[in-house]
């Protein structure tokens, strides 16, 4: 059987990516996204829910992005002057301290898990799992809270030596040159037995995200793409099962 997972990374990081989850999940093929639990409107997990209700929430561990929810003291090694995450990744982690890395990923989860929505598995911002200053340390925490995780090709080897559960294949490339339709019915095309991720990015495009994100008008066309009917009729004619990390528990 062919399972497919369409992840949404960045939920919360604005009202529009929020809204745009909720139109691929409502009008297309998306049942499944990542939330970052330090961004303003992560707090719409259990709203969201109740208007998709089949929709799986996972923890997009934020290491690089906004700022942490651990005080500054705790995590001084990561933020800057202002008390952001340092930008730039993966140099931005270099001199990181592994402890406070732990300190943060724990409040992120803890914050998750807070929200009033079944979580499913964990991923990541910019792939920071990747960092050899943090992979330990996401292995841990998808152990301790018995958390499915997305494997990269950066990662995947550790992640499966480790004993985790994971997809049997992520596609990374519906992203930026590769948003086009034609792109994401030919990864479709090629998808094989098991289970699948493709990773996404819709939104509603709107000044706030202009203002934050340097990957932005792709954003909408993503969100036309995964709402196409033709990209759904393909989906029903090729006997591709829709669903989410969950399936991994």
């Amino acid at each position: 059987m062919k399972y497919l997972i369409v992840n949404a990374d960045d939920f919360g990081l604005t009202k529009g990516v929020n809204k745009g989850v909720v139109e691929c999940y409502k009008n297309g093929i998306l049942r499944s996204t990542s939330i970052m639990c330090n961004m303003p409107y992560a707090n719409e997990a259990l709203q969201v829910k109740k208007m998709c209700p089949d929709l799986g929430f996972g923890i997009h561990i934020t290491l690089d992005a906004g700022k942490p929810l651990s005080s500054a003291e705790k995590v001084y090694t990561l933020i800057d002057e202002r008390g952001y995450f340092k930008r730039g990744f993966p140099h931005s982690l270099d001199d990181a301290d592994v402890d406070q890395i732990r300190t943060e990923i724990e409040e992120q989860i803890k914050k998750a898990f807070s929200l009033g929505v079944p979580i499913t598995h964990m991923d990541s911002h910019h792939h920071v799992q990747s960092h050899p200053k943090v992979i330990e340390v996401f292995i841990e925490m998808a152990h301790k809270y018995n958390l499915p995780v997305r494997s990269t090709p950066l990662d995947r080897e550790i992640i499966i030596k480790a004993g985790l559960k994971t997809v049997d294949n992520f596609i990374y490339n519906f992203y930026d040159e590769g948003v086009k339709k034609e792109n994401l019915l030919s990864i479709l095309g090629s998808i094989e037995e098991g289970i699948t991720e493709i990773m996404s990015h819709p939104a509603y495009v709107d000044n706030e995200l202009m203002n934050i994100s340097s990957y932005n008008t792709k954003r909408e066309i993503e969100r036309t793409i995964l709402t196409d009917k033709d990209v759904l009729q393909f989906i029903l004619n090729n006997n591709i099962l829709l669903v989410n990390y969950s399936i991994l528990k």
